[in-house]
């Protein structure tokens, strides 16, 4: 599957997607140095995304290493985590 126009592209936008929750991750940084209460409820906003995020690259990694037996419904899971991190980040394409 290592060439399948799907998977290039669903890497490409778990390359995008880990740009974007580093980037929350740095203005939650930021902004923490002007009110703890920001920092502490995007602290935990980080965390929760990253729970997501982790779960849309092990779902990928489930898809990488199947073989042809199953991939449609663990490509709709995939897409499922995928649209809930989206969601939860904010992101419209």
């Amino acid at each position: 599957m290592r060439n399948d126009p799907y998977m290039t592209k669903t890497e490409a936008l778990l390359r995008e997607g880990k740009a974007m929750l580093e980037g929350f991750r740095t203005r939650v940084e930021k902004a923490g140095f002007q009110a703890r209460t920001v920092r502490i409820e995007g602290y935990r906003k980080v965390k929760e995304l990253e729970v997501r995020y982790a779960d849309v690259t092990r779902r990928f990694e489930v898809l990488r290493a199947a073989g042809t037996v199953g991939v449609a419904d663990i490509k709709v899971g995939l897409e499922k985590a995928w649209d809930a991190f989206r969601s939860e980040i904010g992101w419209k394409p």
